[in-house]
This record gives C-alpha cells, structure tokens and sequence, in this order.
C-alpha cells in the first residue's frame, strides 16, 4: 500500500529552491489550427461574423473582397470574375462598438460570450479568420487590435486610430483580414444563396456584397409592426418539465428586396449545390429566370409572414448552474422561436415563380432546417424551417447539440417550445378556413373542393417525418405539436371540428348528423390524417355515433340498405362484432312504403322471393323486400337473419286471417289458396320430413282444398272421380295441374275409398257380396301403392288372414302367423293358409310381409325353441336352423349371446368323469385347454361354429384368477398345466388380477418332490433353480427358512410374473434372521457367511428400517454375531537376544507378546460394544463382547443401540508434579504445525473446536507422571474392574475453556496423537491417532516425500519471520534516527531525506527490505538474532539485509507446487545428514523444493527453531529462474555466499473437487494404466530438454525425479518372478544388477503389487521395475506404463531399516510409506502430463482419497 500523503504534498509551499511555478506553454498556432478543423461549416468565417454583427445589433453588413493581380473585375469583364483570387476580405458592421470587455475577450481564446442573450457560447468564433489570415485586424471606435504571430504564439497589440480614420470608424465596426495567400473567390452562386438565406432568421436589414468596389448582391429584409395572435385556450404553453412558457406568439410581415448581378448567379448548376446552401440557392434563383446578360442587375420582391413565439424560462438553479458549467454561460431569461408561415391564397397570388414557395415551405422534408442564427445541418421532421436561436448548437454550429445531458434537456425542452408554436400557426390557418364557411352550412364535396384545397395545403406543411441527422431532434418538436393539446382541428362534414368531435374518413351515407372526415378532405392530406388517426387523436364512426343517430329519425330503404352493407364490410374485417351489429340493429326504425314503420330489433328473417313469391304477404319479423333484394342472402345471414321459410310464412298466414284483407284469406278464398298451395308445391321436395309434417298440421284441419264443391279439408278432398262413389269433392283443375300430386296426397287428399267399405265385403252375409282373405288381399295388393298409412296400420292391427291350423276357421293378425315353408312346418310354427302355391315374391306376399306376416322366426324364439325342446333331437333341428339362415335371417345382427337362456349343450371335466350340461352361450366356452379349470365347453360339433352362438374360446382372464385361487391343484402336473395356461396369457392379467395371485395361497409346496402339503402365495415363495442340487446351493443356506418351489420353465416364468422371487429380499432375510438367529447361524456355516449377512442388512438400511417392528425385534434379539477373545499370555520379551532393549527398528515382537483365541457368539446389540476406541478396548477386550473389524457392522450395531466404547469408559487422568522443560515451547509449535498438516491432508470427521480458538488456547507443560484409570460404565447390569495404567501423554482442559498437554520427559508420539485426536475431532477413525503420530514423528522433508503439502507450513513460518523481522527493523529504524537527530540538524535532515524515499517493506509482496544507508547493518543483525533465542518462540531466525538496494530479481512465472518435488533427495550419498560432494545439503534441497531459503530451512532440520549468526550483508546477484528450476547458486551463511530470496504463490493450493468428481476423475486415472508392450525403451520414450536458462537445482527437481528420459538409456533383462514385473537395466551398468541387490527385487516387487492391487486397484502388469546406479529418477510414467527405480527402494530400506542376510527383518510398512506416494504422483500423471498446479493437486487428491485402503494395508504388514 502506498504511504505517500499526495494532498499534503500538493500543499508544500514554494521554498525559492528551483521550485517554483512556471506557466505552461501552449502551441497557439497548432492549437487554432487543430480547432478550425473540427469546425466543418461551409462558409462558417461569414456565418461567424454576421452572426456576430447581429449580436452587436447591426442592421447592415457589408462583404468586400479585394482581388489579386493587376486587372481587377470589372463589369465589362464580369465573367473572369469566377477565376479571379482574394487578396483581402473586409466584414463591416453598424453595430455596437466593442466595448472594454469585448476587447478583453477578443483576446482570449475559447472564453465564449457570458452574454446568454447571444449565440455564440464557446469563444471560437472570432478565431475562424485564421483560417485565411495570420494578421487579422479589427477596427472599432478609436480603437484597432492587430493579431500576430510570433514564432507559434499568437500576439496582439492595441492600435490607436489616426484622427482622420475615426469617421469611418464611428460608423462602422471592420474587420480586415489579409490572406495569408491568395484565394479563390467564394462560389457566387452558393455564396449569394448562403447570404440570401442568412438574412431570413438573422436580426439583420441589409446584406451587401462587393468585388473590387462592384456591387454584386444587395438584399433587404423590411418588417411591419408585429401584430399578436390569438392562441387557442386548449393548447398548453409550457414545456415537459415546466421549465418553459410561451407568453405570446406574434406575426409580422416581410418584404424582401434583392438587387443582384445576373453574373452571380452563374457558375456550378443546381443540381451541385447541396447540403443547407440549397435554400439560399434556390431563393435567388426564384427570383427570375436564368439571366442571359450577366453585367446586368436583376430587381424582385418577396413577400413572408414571419412567426415569432416568447418564452419566458425558468430553469431550477441546479440546472443553470450545471448549464452554464457546460455553455460558459447562463441559461437566457427570454428566448424565443420563430417560422415562416404561408397560406395558400398567398401561394396562389404570389407573382413569383414557384420555385420561391416551395423553398419557403420545402417540398422535402430533407431541406426544411433547424436555424440557430444560422441553418443547421439538422432536419424539423416537416416542411418548415424553424429559428431557435436560444437552442445551443455543437461547437461547429452544425446540428443541435444532445452530447450534454443538461444541453441536451435545455435543447429538448427548446424544440418542444418549437412544437407548440407550429401548432398554434396550424390552428390559426385553421381558424381562417373555418371562418369561409357559412355558419349551419355543412360542406359538400362538389361545392367546397376550394376549402379541402386550402386545408390540405396547411395540413401537408405538418406532416411529421424522421428527422436527420438526431432523429430524436424531429420528435421533440412534433411531440410539441401533438401534445400541447389533446385534439387538432380538422376539416369535417360539419365544417371545422376538433378531432376529439370528428370521425375518421368512411364511405358512409346513412349518417347525416355526425361530423366525419370528407374523401375530398382526406385525399389533400392523407398522411396527416393517417398520423392523427394513429396518434389516436381522432377515432372512427363507432356503435354510439350509429346508436344515437337512429335514435333521432327513422331510416328509409336507401339508408338502411347502404347501414346494413357498412356494417356486413365491418364484420368481414372483424372491425365490429356481430353483437355489436345487432346492438345497432336494434335502435333503427325502418320506414317501408308497404310494412309502415318498422322496429328492426323484432327483425328474424328476410324475404328470399325464392322460396316466397314477392307478391305475397310476410310478417313483421321479416325484412322488407325492398331492403332485402339490395343485400345478397349470404351477407343478411351474417348479420343473424335467416330466409323466411315455408313453415313460418304458412304459420303467419294460418294465423292472420282476421288481420289480413280477405282476398289474402287462406280459408276463404280459392285463388289465394291456389296460389300458396303452388307456391308451397315448388319446393316441396326439398323441404325437410319435420317442415312436411309441420306443414301437414297446420293444414289437415283447416279448408285450404278448393274443389268443385268449395273450400274443403285435406282429408274430404279426393284427387280423382271413383265410380262407385261420384258424388266426391274433387280437388280444383288448375290446383291439381300446378301442384305435386305427392303433397296433395301428404296433406291427406285421399286416392282410394276409406277400408271400412272394404271390410264389410270381407264380413258380409252376402254370398254375393262376401270376400275371402285371399281375396281380400289380392285386391288391395293391387291399391297399396294409393293407400294411406293409416289404412295399413288398420290391416296391421285387425285380424285379416287365416293359419294351416287344423281345426281353426278364426282370422288372424298377419304378424301372428309365418310365412307357410317347410322349415317352418318343421318347428311347429303358425304358418299362413294360402290356396295356392306361396311365392314370397309376389305382390301379394309382399303386401303380407308389409301388413306384418313374419317371414321367419326371431332370433329368441328359435332360442326358445332350442330352450324348450322335449328331445335333443328337436333341439339339434332348432340349432341347426339357427346355424344355416344365421346369415339369411339377419340373426348375426339380433343375436344377444349374453341371453341367460339355456339352449347349448357342452361338457364339464370333473376329475375323470365328464357330464353334459345345457348352458347359455356365456356360461360355456370352445377351447378344450380350459377343461382342467373346470370349465364347461360346447359340444365338439358345436365347437366350430360357435362363433355364430357367442361362445367366447376362453374365459375371462378374471374368472380363471379367480377359478385357480378357489381351487388351487392338486397336484404338481396339474398346477404346471395351470401354471402354463396362465403363463401364456400374462399380457391380459391386469394389475388387480396380479395383485390378487401375488397374494392368494395357490401355489402347491410339496415334500419329497411329490406331496402337496401346503399352498402358499407367489409373494412368499421362491423359485429354485433346478441346476441347483443340495450340494452346490451353500449361497441358499437359508433354504430351510423359506419356501421353495420348482416347476417347469412356463410355470416358473407365471410365477415370478406373479411375485415370486429367487430369493429372499433382505427385508425378509433380516425377519428370519431375527425371529430364529441360532437356527440361521448354523444354517451359514461359518461366522464370515454369518457377517457377510449382516453387512447386507447395513447396506440396504433404508428397506429393513422402513419395515414396522424390525428394528425394535432387532434390538430385542440375540442375533448380532459378537467376538469374545480368550486371551493367552506367554512369556513377555522387552529385550533382544542381547539384553539390550529393544529399538524401534528392530523386529515387531508383537505376535510373540500375546496370541488370541476369538470366538464368535450371538448377542443383543446392548450387550455388544463397538470397537471405536482400540486403546481402551485392549485393556478390557476380555471382559466384554465386540463387534467384528468392519465399517458396515459397526453402523449396523450402532443403529440398532449396540454402544460404542469410547462413550462406555470412563478415564480417569492422574498427573503428577509439574516439572521445568525448555522443549515445551518447540513441542508446542510442532504439534500445532503437524496439525493443520494433519487436517489439510484428508477428509476427516466434524471437528469438536476449530483449529484458530485451539492454537489460542494450547499449552504444554511437563509432568513428573501421568495415570490414566479406566472404568466400564453404561454396561446394563454388569460390572468391570477399573485398570490402571500409566501414559507418556494426556490432554486435559482447563477451567477458562483452553487445553494443556501434560508430557512426561521421555514421552511418546503416539500418546500424544492418541490425546489429541479425542480432543479436536468429534468421532475420531480407529487409524486417526496412527496418522498423527506419523506426521508428529517425522521430519518435514519426510512429511513431504509421503505428499503433505509442506511448503505451506514453510511459507506460514517464513510470514512469522517476516512479521517479527518487521517490527524489529522498524523499531530499530526510529531509534537510529532519533540519535542522528540529537547530532546534528544537517545529519538529521540527510535521515529524513532517505527516510522519505525509503519504500515500507510489504509482508505480502516482499521479501527484503531496503534501509538508510546511516544504520548499519551489523548492529541491526546483532540486535535482531537474540529475538530467536526466547523459549518457546515461534519467530525464526531473521534475514541479514543488504546494506544497498539489491539489483531486482528477475522473479519466475507461476512456480510449480508439486508435492512429488519434495518427496526426495540426492541420494549420491547412503547417508541422510550432511552434505552431499555438490556442496548441496538435503535440507537445502528440500527448503528449495517448498520455496524457502536456505537458510530459512536451517530452522526446519529439527523441527525446532534454532538461531544462527547472520551473515555479512553482500550485493545480491541478477538470478533468472524459470518454472520447474530452483535458484542453486547460493551457499549456507557464513560461506561468503549471497543470500537469495524466491516468492512464492501460497494461493495455488486447490480444494478437492467433490467425492463423486473426484473419484470419477480418479478411477479414470487408474484405468489408464497399461503394460509396456515392447522391451526396449530408447527408441520409443519421450525426451526432457530443459530450458536453456533453467539452472540446476539444490535439490533434484520435480521434472528430474520424474524423468522419462532416462528410458533411453533401459534395457529389458527379463521378470522378477513368473507373475512379473518386468525388470529394465539402464545401459550404464552392462553387468546388470549387483548380486545383493537381487533379493530385494521381490520385496521391490511385493510392495509395488500391495501397492497396485491392494491400494489402487490397478494393473499388476502396467508396473514395471528398473535399476541405474546414479539416475535422479525416482520413477517416470510412460504412456500409462509405469516405472520405478530399485535403487531408491534399496537406498531407502538401507537407510531405514536393519535387514539380515535373511531378509527377516524388512518390513513393508515402511517401504509402503515411501513408495505409496511415489505410485500416486505417477498415477497423477495419468490425468495431467506436466507438473504444475493441476498435477500437484491430483497427487494430493490420490493420497487423500485412498488413504484408507493405504493404511489397512499397511496395518496389515505392521502386526
């Protein structure tokens, strides 16, 4: 952090020294030059000066240009005008004098005018004459002001004018501008339309332009005295924010006279003049035509009305302030806003040529311009120019300035202002308009076109479009426009109207009273209209526009029809509803010539002269025909209306013969009658069978029939004359010519005599007179066709026909009897006596049939028949009738096979007996498959067509579920017969009919293969492989338990269908289990089968406890397995063979100490203790019953209450007297650095304390002795001796909440580890204090090699340093001063010069510190080295500083955190202690591996702190290092050696990823690994090149100790034993590997395989073995393959263990704990090739995660 104080510097006063304050120089040439080119406006030197003289309140400007050369113009040559060069430009001006304050300002660049009446607002504008001069002059008064450069820096002087300058001084304000060269003359044409139009909007009267002394241009603008104009009320005059008010708006007229020399106005054409010079341009031009004498002058008049709004502002004082911080100048009090206005009666009788008028109001929205004094480049968004001359412009007068946010609010507000006025002058020509029309006269289109002109022309001027180039600029003014007041007046049918009283433009005539947009009017401007229509201000005619006109007068036939044809085109559009239609509907009156008045909202139909002849008479519910004929049917019936139809229009005339004129009579007069009955005849065919019938009511019973004998009912007309009867009405000629007989006959007009006259010749007395049926039937089969329906409803129902019945004279019904064939005769049937030969083809037989004769029996009385029969021989006949006219009779089609009759015969299988039984077709089936059901099945004849019967082939899937489970088989045959039926037909069991088998008892178990002893469910049984015989089925040991059925594979597959399993679920397993645990014990043989049971209770946990009452049965049975060890003492050895006591790297003795018998029992889980405390447990294993060494177990015993033995024993801590011990200090920082390793390495249980508050509160103190008694508490109903021991170490806590670790002197890690772990986690692992005790007992660099990330722990330590180095130099710094102070005051200040430069040394991001060269450095380090020496102290020993600021080290890029780069050492020497021949020490190296120096490292040697002189300070070489190499150049202090210092990045250590990313990631590192193919490694392994300025190392770096280059270099000599691995030999030793080397191939070998199979899971054969005799290669992974170096394992075993010739003494715990992260770094590389950051954190991650497996192996080999 920096430590300068920057303001106070700022604040150091000037001491004279040199130092004071000097003005900046400015390049004034450079300066001018740079702004003049961002100021790109044509002619923008004359915009400037005129504008200015308008400003100064000029009325006149004159322009004098002098040419150069010695002919100058002339009129006789004029047109060498255009070739001619300036010399010298003169502007003059009547204005104001330049006052002293305008004399000061013209001075100074970029200083503005305060004045915020004036434009100008940036002080540039004077400074545009440098774009032709360097000697600009300007005269004023008495005073002139010459500018001048000198050198680049512009200078002026102050020039009184002579005495006989100052007349011409006093009138006139010049300004003289020499060229710096010659120029060409202004292009007259744009120059002149440039002048022409600067004099519109400008506060000037005359403009004169001259060319050597010649008149070329002179323009005079002349005004009236402004008159006001009148504002409507509802236009709002203030701005959006209010800031603005527009208190008056004026207009004066103005007369322009120009006199101009035709030559100007010859030059480039028209077409080439762009941008806003066109309006100028084009208004000299208007003037006259092309002149064709160009020393002649041209003379015109224009005449204009010019606009002017003003506003008074009142800006919030924020707002002006911030303005006038942006402008230079306060916003202006008063401001205002001018346009040209123009009617059309002006345009019309101006004398001018058009051109002039459309410049004025241009035709293109592109030329209509934003003035600030001058045009800008900005479009208005209509056809007007616009003067603000408040608005601020950008610096270059070119567009409206938005870059600002307060200018830009300021501009918006401007132009909104803008908006408002155009909407005044709109409204005031709107005004005009409607004073031309008569007061009450509407407007028509033919006789006012003169208005819609005139209106049009004012509309088109303020149409809105974008605006270019700010778009937004255009809609800040139309927003003035449209929101200063919620309408616009408009041109409407009712003169001018606002628009919120108008309509929108429709083709609408039946609306006489609404004010709507004329065509006329809307095709002068349709694009105005369109955008007030969009803007919403106007809406179109709607329903209550219609509504309340109708509700005024009634419609006539036209309006109506032209309303009814508006309003079907407005459905179509989907513009109006059809509810809405009819709610407009309902409010017309229709006023019909005919019908009278009438009230269309009772309107239902519309006359269609299709179906009604137009002539005749319609209801009131009817739409005229006069409307209707107009309209197509297809639209009417849109709007809701259907056509009058036949029915309605009959029932309005049957029902209106009193209200109706009697010759419109239906009953009274024939011709009337005639013509409705034709009228309905024509389309009676095509009227529907309910119209016919409606029509037949309503007629039937009236006299609508005209006959010969007058108006009669349908029923007493008659259509022909009948001999016998000749006195009948008969129907009218012509009725009967022009009608359908067919409707005459439907109405009931008969054809034949009523059936009464018949019948009385079937029953007369009369022989002569009497018929037979026969007759009878023969006559009227001959009339059917004439009769009526009820005539055969009365044969129907009469008895009319007589039966072959042998004794019966009685008549019969014909639907009694059947038609006489032989078939009939044989079933005993009634049948038809008929004399002759029965054709059932002939007319009689089809009247017969009509009248009801049956011509066979139904489909239930042939059943019947069937039913009844007295034989089966009779019912045989029956069913084979049914079965040969199945198709014929139609009985397919009427048969009911679920009919509960009983007609079919079928056989029912019971046992072996068969019994015949007649069954309804429902009850039976036509399979044979469903007999062992005990089904019945239709006859075998039957069986074919039983189709035709209904016979279903098998039964419901249902009833034969329910038939197997009320009775299950007898037998195993028949069950597989059943159980294969079933089988077959599975996919049409549903889910209640499996739920119903799973748990209905109908399965047969049987004993000894044959005897069915009970039926059990699906559900609680179990399928028996038959492959499986008594001898191989040990997995189903719980057989007996359960049962088990076999039957074939059909049967089988039914049955797991149905639930039935292979085996037990554990659920049920655990029940058994539970219930009998003795019987199921002795069942698995052994307590391993026994165990591996329990595990799965553990596994599938959820599924037993989710069971009700198994957990409580578990607690409460004895079935958990138990160990109880008998324990057998011998003899203890605690010395060698020797006498000597045993060391700790001689041979594990424990097996010799003590050998002992377990024994397995069952148990409760209360009587059982888990084993989670194995130093407690040893002491009273004896006495108690512990779970098995098994995770799974010991959760399974705990769940279910078994309790642990950390929480059943009770210690007791007894301590002895404390003694004084100077090592307490160290052992107290070792422990609390071993565990944050310790707790960083892995993933451990919750932590009782976090490790910050227990390092704050740690102490250890020495003790004389410490006992520990332990006691069995919580042990229901038993007691336990208390045992005594005595520990090396115990932790206990204090009253204030801390801990303290009593020791004894000659303690012991391991009860150190043991104390520890009970305190910090909340449930330590069995293995946790075995962990801690190897980190506690070992050096950091062994720490290192086994993965631990010990550079951390080393940086934490050099912090601490740094800190306490910190605050000891700066101590020592403040008292060096204070005594160069005392000396003297020059010593004193050189101090505090050093003191100020001096650079605070940055504990994150330094290592060294820089000094005043006043303290010595020798003091420094005396002072600072006691500081290490204090008990206890964590401070390490401090860094000697250098006397002079060291040259800066070229610092490395990201350096490698490998773990594996600190794992090992040079090993050019057996030994581990000393220094290697290099120089190089092992410590060294590995304090360079964790990024410390070396001397920082000496502290880490013991692990305790230890001070050591500081060397002389020396110049500290330029070291470049690269990633991968360490600095090795520096020796230890005190060997004359520079001391270096390398920073290290302690934030690249990187948290595990998450366990199930993490060990994906890890197993797919594993299953990489590979054998190497070949047996030669030089041609295919990858070479190392170092970088050229890596230098090497201390101490062998990562790279070097995982070098596959030295595969080059190998040979393959064959395998170590048969399962391998395979053995390389590098090159450099030809005669392979040394004799005593060979043995320890296979401990090699046998570590490495514990190693790949036991802890990694991986493949024995991808690790391979090799030997060299002085490589730096630890092991390297080639490809997947790995390799390990033998000579390290042999250096290593050598260096830590005592090996006999015997090779008894090796111990692969140890070589494990070397070895294992070795495979794991090698493992890493196999997820990242290069060592870095990702490599070093998988290694971690390796070692962490398989650290279990590691330690169970390696307890394996420790025992």
């Amino acid at each position: 952090m920096a430590v300068i104080d920057y303001d106070a510097l700022r604040r150091i006063p000037e001491s004279g020294n040199g130092d004071s304050s000097e003005t900046v120089a400015v390049n004034h040439r450079a300066l001018i030059t740079r702004t003049l080119s961002k100021y790109p406006v044509d002619h923008a030197l004359f915009r400037e000066l005129i504008q200015n003289s308008a400003d100064a309140g000029a009325t006149t400007v004159r322009i004098d240009f002098t040419t150069d050369g010695a002919k100058p113009v002339k009129l006789d040559n004029i047109l060498d005008v255009h070739k001619a060069t300036v010399s010298r430009l003169r502007i003059s001006n009547d204005g104001m004098h330049f006052r002293p304050e305008d004399w000061d300002r013209l001075r100074e660049i970029a200083k503005g005018n305060p004045d915020e009446t004036k434009i100008g607002a940036f002080g540039v504008g004077f400074y545009s004459v440098f774009a032709v001069t360097d000697k600009p002059m300007v005269i004023s008064g008495p005073t002139a002001m010459s500018f001048y450069y000198e050198g680049d820096q512009l200078r002026y002087r102050r020039i009184p004018l002579p005495a006989d300058a100052q007349p011409e001084a006093n009138i006139w304000t010049t300004i003289d501008l020499p060229y710096s060269s010659p120029k060409p003359l202004p292009d007259l044409p744009h120059f002149t339309s440039f002048l022409a139009q600067s004099l519109t909007f400008v506060k000037l009267q005359k403009i004169e332009l001259t060319v050597d002394d010649i008149s070329f241009l002179s323009i005079q603008k002349i005004k009236s005295d402004p008159k006001s104009l009148q504002i409507p009320r509802e236009i709002k005059l203030t701005s959006l924010d209010q800031t603005m008010k527009l208190e008056r708006v004026e207009a004066e007229s103005v007369q322009i006279k120009a006199r101009y020399l035709n030559a100007t106005q010859l030059g480039k054409s028209d077409s080439e003049v762009k941008g806003i010079m066109s309006f100028g341009l084009k208004f000299i031009q208007a003037f006259t035509a092309e002149p064709e004498r160009p020393s002649e002058y041209t003379d015109a008049v224009l005449f204009l009305r010019n606009i002017t709004g003003y506003i008074l502002t009142n800006p919030s004082a924020s707002f002006a302030k911030k303005l006038k911080d942006a402008i230079m100048k306060p916003p202006p009090r008063h401001a205002s806003v001018s346009m040209i206005a123009l009617n059309k009666d002006e345009a019309d009788t101006s004398q001018l040529k058009s051109g002039i008028a459309t410049q004025i109001f241009p035709k293109n929205f592109a030329d209509a311009k934003v003035f600030i004094g001058f045009p800008t480049k900005q479009t208005t968004a209509l056809k007007s120019h616009i003067a603000t001359p408040q608005a601020i412009p950008t610096m270059e007068r070119a567009a409206v300035d938005t870059a600002n946010a307060y200018v830009k609010d300021w501009n918006k507000e401007m132009m909104y202002m803008a908006g408002v006025l155009t909407r005044i002058v709109y409204g005031s020509e709107m005004q005009h308009i409607s004073l031309m029309i008569p007061q009450g006269k509407e407007v028509d289109n033919n006789v006012d076109e003169d208005i819609y002109s005139k209106a049009g022309f004012a509309m088109r001027q303020f149409y809105f479009e974008n605006s270019t180039p700010d778009a937004r600029i255009g809609q800040y003014i139309a927003t003035g426009f449209w929101k200063s007041a919620s309408s616009v007046p408009l041109v409407t049918t009712k003169g001018v109207r606002p628009s919120t009283e108008a309509r929108a433009m429709e083709d609408i005539t039946f609306l006489k009273d609404v004010p709507m947009i004329p065509k006329s009017m809307y095709d002068n401007a349709p694009e105005f209209h369109n955008q007030v229509k969009s803007l919403g201000l106007i809406r179109s005619v709607d329903a209550n526009d219609i509504k309340n006109e109708f509700s005024r007068r009634p419609l006539d036939v036209d309006d109506t029809v032209a309303f009814l044809k508006w309003a079907i085109r407005k459905l179509k559009t989907d513009e109006l509803t059809l509810s809405e239609i009819r709610a407009m509907i309902g409010y017309a009156l229709l006023a019909d010539s005919q019908m009278g008045t009438v009230d269309m909202r009772s309107l239902y139909f519309y006359h269609n002269v299709t179906w009604v002849p137009a002539s005749m008479p319609v209801p009131y519910t009817c739409l005229p025909y006069g409307v209707a004929k107009e309209i197509r049917n297809a639209e009417l019936e849109m709007l809701g209306w259907k056509p009058l139809d036949i029915t309605t229009w009959l029932t309005f005339l049957t029902s209106s013969n009193f209200t109706l004129p009697l010759k419109q009579n239906l009953t009274v007069t024939p011709e009337f009658a005639t013509d409705v009955l034709i009228a309905i005849s024509k389309h009676w065919f095509s009227l529907t069978k309910s119209d016919q019938t409606a029509i037949f009511d309503k007629l039937r019973g009236i006299t609508c029939i005209p006959t010969q004998k007058g108006m009669k009912k349908p029923g007493e007309s008659y259509l022909r004359q009948v001999k016998l009867f000749p006195d009948l009405p008969v129907v009218d000629e012509k009725l009967l010519a022009n009608a359908q007989e067919d409707m005459l006959t439907y109405l009931g007009v008969r054809k034949t005599v009523e059936l009464k006259y018949v019948m009385e010749r079937l029953h007369s007395d009369e022989a002569e007179r009497k018929w037979s049926p026969a007759d009878m039937i023969t006559y009227l089969s001959g009339q059917q066709q004439d009769m009526r329906d009820e005539d055969i409803e009365f044969l129907k129902a009469n008895d009319v026909v007589a039966s072959e019945i042998k004794g019966d004279d009685r008549l019969h019904r014909a639907c009694d009897l059947y038609q006489p064939t032989d078939d009939h005769r044989g079933l005993k049937l009634a049948v038809l006596k008929w004399p002759t030969d029965w054709n059932p083809r002939s007319t009689e037989a089809a009247f017969l049939f009509r009248i009801g004769l049956n011509q066979y029996p139904s489909v239930q009385t042939v059943i019947n028949l069937a039913a009844t029969a007295d034989s089966p021989q009779f019912r045989d006949k029956a069913l084979a009738y049914f079965l040969r006219y199945f198709d014929e009779n139609r009985y397919r089609g009427l048969y009911n096979s679920r009919l509960p009759t009983k007609f079919l015969p079928a056989t029912v299988t019971k046992g072996d007996k068969k019994e015949t039984l007649i069954v309804a077709p429902y009850e039976c089936y036509s399979s044979s498959q469903v007999e062992i059901f005990e089904f019945p099945v239709l006859r075998e004849e039957l069986q074919v067509e039983a189709w035709k019967f209904g016979v279903a082939m098998y039964p419901p899937i249902e009833m034969v579920v329910q038939r197997l489970t009320a009775k299950p088989p007898k037998t195993v045959e028949l069950a597989n017969k059943m159980f294969n039926y079933m089988a077959g037909n599975l996919s049409e069991l549903g889910s209640r009919d499996v739920a119903k088998l799973r748990d209905s008892e109908f399965v047969p178990v049987v004993k000894d293969g044959v005897t069915v002893f009970k039926y059990q469910a699906p559900s609680r049984i179990f399928i028996q492989d038959r492959s499986i015989n008594d001898s191989n089925s040990s997995d189903l040991f719980y057989k007996n338990f359960f049962d088990f059925v076999s039957f074939d594979i059909g049967s089988n597959a039914f049955l797991r269908y149905c639930g039935a399993r292979d085996k037990p679920s554990v659920v049920e397993l655990a029940r058994s289990t539970v219930a009998e645990p003795n019987a199921m014990f002795v069942q698995a043989g052994s307590a391993t089968r026994y165990m591996e049971l329990l595990i799965e209770f553990e596994k599938h946990w959820t599924d037993v406890s989710s069971e009700a009452g198994l957990v409580d049965n578990m607690k409460k049975s004895s079935f958990l397995i138990a160990k109880k060890f008998l324990e057998k003492e011998v003899k203890p050895q605690h010395e060698n063979v020797n006498g000597e006591k045993a060391v700790d790297n001689e041979v594990d003795d424990y097996e010799d100490l003590v050998e002992e018998d377990v024994s397995y029992v069952l148990a409760k889980a209360e009587d059982t203790v888990v084993n989670d405390d194995v130093v407690n447990y040893n002491f009273f294993k004896k006495e108690i019953m512990s779970a098995p060494f098994d995770t799974n177990l010991e959760k399974l015993y705990t769940r279910i209450g078994s309790p642990k033995m950390s929480h059943i024993v009770q210690e007791k801590k007894l301590i002895g007297a404390a003694i004084n011990s100077s090592d307490s200090a160290g052992v107290r920082k070792r422990i609390l650095e071993r565990l944050k390793l310790y707790l960083d390495g892995g993933s451990h249980e919750k932590l009782k304390v976090t490790t910050s508050s227990f390092e704050k509160q740690f102490l250890v103190g020495s003790v004389s002795k410490i006992s520990v008694q332990r006691s069995i508490i919580r042990m229901r109903g038993r007691r336990f001796e208390p045992v005594t021991t005595h520990t090396t170490a115990t932790i206990m806590r204090r009253t204030d909440g801390g801990y303290t670790l009593y020791l004894v002197p000659k303690f012991e890690w391991f009860d150190v580890a043991q104390s520890l772990v009970k305190v910090i986690l909340e449930r330590p692992t069995p293995d946790a204090a075995t962990v801690l005790e190897s980190l506690l007992n070992s050096s950091l660099t062994g720490l290192e090699r086994r993965g631990y990330n010990v550079k951390r722990l080393l940086n934490s330590r050099r912090q601490e340093a740094r800190l306490a180095q910190e605050a000891a130099e700066q101590q020592l710094l403040a008292e060096a001063r204070e005594r160069e102070r005392l000396k003297k005051e020059a010593e004193e200040r050189a101090a505090e010069e050093l003191a100020s430069k001096h650079q605070v040394y940055d504990s994150k991001s330094k290592e060294d510190l820089l000094l005043p060269p006043a303290v010595k450095p020798d003091r420094i380090g005396r002072e600072i080295a006691p500081l290490g020496k204090n008990p206890g102290s964590s401070l390490p020993e401090p860094i000697a500083l250098p006397t002079s600021a060291p040259t800066p080290l070229n610092l490395p890029k990201q350096q490698n955190h490998d773990l594996f780069g600190g794992m090992f050492k040079h090993w050019k020497k057996p030994g581990r202690k000393g220094l290697d021949p290099s120089g190089s020490s092992l410590l060294a190296g590995t304090a360079s591996i964790a990024g410390m120096t070396p001397r920082e490292s000496m502290s880490t040697q013991d692990d305790f702190p230890s001070p050591a002189p500081a060397p002389a300070p020396m110049p500290t070489p330029n070291v470049t290092r690269t990633p991968g190499a360490w600095e090795d150049s520096s020796p230890f202090p005190g060997s004359g050696g520079a001391t270096s210092m390398l920073q290290r990045d302690d934030n690249a250590h990187r948290e595990p990823l998450t366990d199930a990313a993490t060990r994906q990631l890890l197993q797919e590192g594993i299953r990489h690994v590979a054998p190497y193919g070949d047996n030669e490694l030089s041609n295919s392994a990858n070479t190392w090149v170092p970088d050229e300025e890596v230098t090497e190392s201390a101490s062998v770096s990562a790279e070097k100790m995982c070098d596959r280059n030295v595969a080059h270099d190998l040979r393959y000599v064959g395998l170590v034993s048969s399962t391998g691995p395979k053995l390389f030999v590098s090159q450099s030793v030809p005669d392979g590997i040394p004799n005593e080397l060979i043995g320890h191939t296979k401990f090699f070998a046998a570590t490495l395989r514990e190693l790949a199979v036991g802890v990694f899971g991986a493949r024995w054969d991808a690790f391979h073995m090799f030997y060299d005799a002085a490589g730096a290669s630890v092991a390297f992974n080639l490809g997947g393959s790995l390799f390990f170096n033998l000579r390290y394992f042999v250096d290593d075993i050598r260096t830590t263990q005592v090996i006999s010739q015997g090779a008894t003494g090796f111990s692969m715990a140890k070589a494990l704990d070397y070895w294992f992260p070795v495979v794991a770094h090698e493992l890493a590389h196999n997820l990242v090739q290069s060592h870095g950051q990702e490599h070093s954190y998988f290694t971690e991650t390796y070692i962490q995660k398989f650290a279990g497996s590691y330690r169970r192996i390696a307890r394996m080999h420790d025992t």
